[in-house]
């Protein structure tokens, strides 16, 4: 089997590493614990061109997502030096592709790519108290008709990027019928009037993500800032993408505790013995569990990846489903390993794996929750729809 990435974004990979190396680890402490919104890290990757990344080529980007398996390892390798940046600019780089790929006209499209390549963020909020994927998706936030576009009021829960991003892209209720005949996105500068932050954000986890709640109250949104057709963001192709997203940049964490621990291994050394605590049997068999826990997860990210990009997002939905649990259950387990391996230096705030098992432990419930993967993961093979390994 060949599990070489296409060479045509091999050098994206590699810039990756580079990235959480130099400019995203070094950060990542300042960030959590001042709860800071990553800026620094967007510009510095902005003049990278990564945050166009996602951008077709026509418009100045690599479309990247057209190569799910490259663009989740490029997630992993950014989720180790800095969860909430990695989380960040999946979420822009996400909603980005949508707009520019998949949904917007051509007209829209080439407008929202100019303003990438300016170094805007964009953001996507869609939750809200009464919607969860828990059960049946619905929303409050609506839009009505005007004259000249639209009016939208309402209310958004956790919006990461909240008073941080340039442009906001709002799931709006368009009229009464079911979402499929009445959800849109609606795009809107994040200087409109009527936007308003309600709640600060002040976390356990992902703590430089801002995502508070934001209310909406009577915001203007021109007319050709209405993206798609009713129904799409709920399309079987484009929704799915967001949670394989998420599989990446938590087992990221995962990834940069056990880097870390691993050095840690080597170089710490106990009295009388004077050699290192990676010499010393138990040690290196918990090592060595979170090793090939770690590559199994690596495995059902890219084999998702490979589905979409083969198959589609939603004759790969099984997979992502598999993906995110498992990335998210690895990264826990291999967090909390690392602190009992470290002892009290992994406590210590000066030190990543407090921050690294933080950060892993949101995944375990961002949605889809991994009770939720599981359920979607077995309705899927009950239908007879999952098959095994690479089929």
């Amino acid at each position: 089997m060949d599990f070489s990435v296409n060479p045509k974004h091999g050098d994206l990979i590699e810039s990756a590493k580079s990235i959480s190396k130099d400019i995203l680890a070094p950060r990542a402490e300042e960030v959590d614990q001042e709860s800071k919104f990553p800026r620094a890290n967007f510009k510095d990757m902005a003049r990278e061109s990564f945050m166009a990344l996602t951008l077709p080529e026509r418009l100045g980007g690599r479309n990247l997502y057209a190569d799910p398996e490259a663009y989740s390892m490029v997630l992993y390798e950014l989720g180790k030096g800095c969860t909430t940046t990695a989380m960040l600019f999946h979420m822009h780089s996400s909603i980005v592709h949508i707009l520019t790929c998949l949904l917007g006209s051509e007209e829209q499209s080439e407008r929202y790519a100019r303003a990438v390549l300016d170094g805007k963020i964009f953001a996507s909020y869609a939750s809200e108290a009464t919607s969860s994927l828990h059960g049946k998706m619905v929303m409050d936030t609506r839009a009505e008709h005007t004259d000249d576009g639209y009016i939208i009021n309402g209310k958004k829960y956790f919006c990461s990027m909240a008073g941080e991003a340039d442009f906001y892209v709002l799931w709006c209720q368009l009229g009464d019928e079911e979402l499929a005949k009445s959800l849109y996105l609606f795009v809107t500068p994040a200087i409109t009037p009527g936007i308003n932050i309600d709640k600060g954000w002040d976390s356990f986890a992902m703590r430089g993500t801002m995502s508070a709640s934001m209310s909406f109250e009577n915001v203007k949104i021109a007319r050709d800032d209405m993206v798609g057709n009713a129904g799409d963001p709920i399309r079987p192709d484009v929704l799915p993408k967001f949670g394989f997203g998420y599989s990446a940049v938590y087992l990221g964490a995962g990834g940069g505790a056990f880097d870390w621990i691993v050095d840690y291994a080597k170089k710490r050394k106990l009295q009388p013995d004077n050699v290192p605590i990676a010499t010393y049997p138990p040690i290196s068999r918990q090592i060595g569990e979170m090793k090939i826990a770690l590559d199994g997860a690596l495995l059902m990210v890219r084999r998702a990846g490979w589905l979409i990009g083969a198959n589609g997002a939603e004759a790969a939905y099984g997979a992502i489903n598999e993906a995110k649990f498992t990335s998210a259950e690895t990264a826990a387990m291999i967090t909390e390993k690392a602190i009992k391996i470290a002892g009290g230096s992994g406590l210590m705030r000066h030190f990543p794996l407090q921050r690294f098992h933080r950060d892993a432990r949101a995944g375990l419930i961002m949605p889809p929750n991994t009770e939720k993967c599981l359920e979607l993961a077995g309705i899927t093979a009950i239908k007879g729809k999952a098959g095994a390994l690479m089929t």
